[in-house]
């Protein structure tokens, strides 16, 4: 898994500025776009801790977002 490290960089980079960018326009899945490129591009605890603390506890609970990053590879 090493030699995957720096396309996932690019790669998660990619993602994230694609999903900012189609984020204002009416098409679906931009918002996975985004949370995909930070898990790319952060890893996956860092972008749990993130979301919960943006969102809070109670909110990243209910929208369920731990276990959509879970299941993120």
């Amino acid at each position: 898994m090493k030699k995957w490290h720096p396309f996932h960089k690019v790669l998660g980079a990619l993602f994230l500025i694609t999903g900012v960018i189609f984020y204002i326009t009416p098409i679906p899945g931009t918002t996975l776009l985004i949370i995909l490129g930070l898990v790319w591009l952060i890893g996956k605890n860092r972008t749990s801790y993130f979301f919960k603390e943006i969102l809070g506890k109670k909110v990243f609970k209910f929208l369920r977002l731990g276990k959509l990053i879970k299941k993120i590879d």
